[in-house]
């Protein structure tokens, strides 16, 4: 979860249902999720809310109860539903807030308002802004669009704004042969853990959870100008990697934010050195270790054309990636999978988002490929 409490990109909830789609990477029989208000001021209460699959909504309780609320700083387990998941299903998660509620506690996931009214299980979801015939056509279920997808032909890409008060689904029934969770920023938050789920086949039981962060950063915290990028990946790692049910894996994705932010959105001493980046990956991994965790790295891709100028920035880059790749870390080349053959300090173009900082679709799904042909050889 992060805090969406500066920013203004998301106008408040009132009487108004949102319906959250997220890609299931594992099947069972049972499913719980997890509200929460970690970063609001004041209490949330949904009215109503429900789970669905495949056109089957079940209503979502908390000790019984269908009105839930959440107390600012909380997060609640709502009751186990019987409902029947596979591989690859898209779960809908759909509240309806009748009050005036503040955008504040978000995850990644891809969401939609409705129009006005409780739209909870609906069929037919009638988007805001849509007309009344518009709403009539509004997006059936399922949902079509993952929030990682945007153009048809995937050269472009899209960061969901964030899905609110939904933190975590749990689907129970089936046992996992393996948890992996996926710690990074903004390139695995846009979705390559979500594209390597559905290239794993469906006995390989592999749940891949999505733990990216836009402007994370290994070490620092967000700024306050910022606070949406979240807690630093070794501030929250307890809470979003040891938390995790069931966790197997952790891989450590981080983009450069840690040297590419300071002295141009951030202040120029917040600038490490390797050394301490170093540190910051070791600490990340002996937290794993101690908790019997198999980790993995990924190699950290091309900066933005504008800031491989800068040659202190790329070299920090190549000297990152110089030490993930010796001998003794298990890791994926993320950046050879993805640079340039012409010019290894940037993206290759097919590869590249709008901001040639970023992977569009065909990027994130080549990252994908990368990690879920590693996790084949590790025979999970």
């Amino acid at each position: 979860m992060t805090d969406f409490r500066g920013e203004d990109d998301e106008p408040p909830f009132e009487d108004v249902t949102v319906r959250m789609t997220v890609p299931a990477s594992i099947g069972g029989s049972h499913v719980r999720v997890e509200l929460s208000n970690l970063f609001g001021d004041g209490p949330v209460r949904i009215a109503r809310s429900a789970i669905g699959v495949g056109g089957r909504f079940v209503a979502i309780s908390i000790d019984g109860q269908s009105s839930i609320e959440i107390a600012a700083g909380a997060s609640r387990w709502t009751d186990p539903v019987d409902l029947t998941v596979s591989h690859g299903d898209e779960i809908v998660v759909d509240l309806y807030l009748p009050e005036s509620t503040p955008y504040t506690s978000a995850n990644g996931f891809t969401f939609d308002r409705s129009l006005p009214g409780d739209f909870v299980g609906a069929r037919l979801f009638p988007l805001e802004g849509s007309t009344p015939v518009e709403a009539d056509e509004s997006r059936e279920f399922p949902a079509t669009n993952t929030g990682t997808e945007p153009e048809p032909d995937g050269t472009g890409w899209s960061l969901p704004p964030g899905g609110p008060f939904l933190r975590t689904i749990e689907v129970a029934g089936a046992e996992a042969k393996a948890v992996v969770v996926c710690l990074g920023a903004s390139s695995t938050a846009m979705g390559w853990p979500q594209y390597t789920a559905s290239l794993l086949p469906a006995d390989a039981r592999i749940a891949v959870v999505n733990r990216g962060i836009a402007g994370n950063r290994i070490r620092l915290d967000a700024p306050r100008t910022n606070p949406s990028w979240g807690r630093a990946g070794l501030s929250r790692f307890d809470e979003d990697v040891l938390a995790t049910h069931g966790v197997t894996h952790l891989v450590i994705a981080y983009n450069s934010n840690d040297w590419s932010l300071p002295g141009r959105i951030t202040p120029l001493d917040e600038m490490p050195t390797l050394a301490q980046m170093i540190d910051g990956y070791r600490e990340l991994i002996d937290r794993a270790r101690t908790a019997g965790l198999t980790t993995l790295l990924t190699t950290v891709t091309p900066l933005a054309p504008d800031v491989v100028g800068d040659a202190g920035r790329e070299d920090l880059r190549r000297a990152v990636n110089e030490w993930i790749r010796t001998p003794g870390h298990a890791f994926v080349d993320f950046d050879a999978a993805i640079r340039s053959e012409a010019d290894p300090s940037l993206l290759e173009d097919k590869y590249a988002a709008p901001d040639h900082t970023h992977p569009n679709v065909h990027g994130a799904k080549r990252l994908a490929q990368a990690m879920a042909e590693t996790l084949a050889r590790l025979q999970l």
